[in-house]
């Protein structure tokens, strides 16, 4: 393998990895909530 696959194999690993822990959950279950509480705040400016 070229060390340019080497690279690009170890750093989807890593994001996979990353991925796979738990708390990434807990990440994207903040950011939706937020986006969801800008949408209703919006909708309820109007």
């Amino acid at each position: 393998m070229t060390p340019m696959i080497n690279f690009s194999v170890a750093l989807l690993q890593a994001v996979a990895d990353f991925l796979a822990t738990e708390p990434i959950i807990y990440l994207f279950g903040t950011v939706i909530f937020c986006f969801i509480c800008k949408a209703v705040r919006s909708l309820m400016s109007f």
